[in-house]
């Protein structure tokens, strides 16, 4: 928020109708990442979020962050377990 008001940014003005009817006539939205691997991508890649994080916090965030997301890859869920153990031979 603070860099848009020290930019002077414009948000445009305010949607009222329901997000999923405004995007079915044509509204063109940005989603968020559905992945915490997709959003620190999209962190790394964002100046003004990275720029928020003084100091080393940002490179300690992201280490932790990454650090937990390759754990969360790496873990055989119930979803998985119900999902695949009948059609292994």
């Amino acid at each position: 928020m603070a860099d848009g008001i020290q930019r002077n940014l414009d948000p445009g003005p305010p949607e009222e109708r329901n997000i999923y009817e405004a995007m079915a006539s044509g509204k063109d939205v940005r989603k968020i990442p559905m992945t915490l691997g997709d959003a620190l991508i999209a962190l790394e890649a964002d100046d003004v979020i990275r720029g928020a994080l003084p100091g080393e916090m940002y490179t300690v965030f992201s280490h932790y962050k990454r650090d937990e997301w390759e754990r969360f890859c790496a873990t055989v869920t119930d979803w998985d377990v119900k999902e695949y153990l009948d059609i292994l031979p």
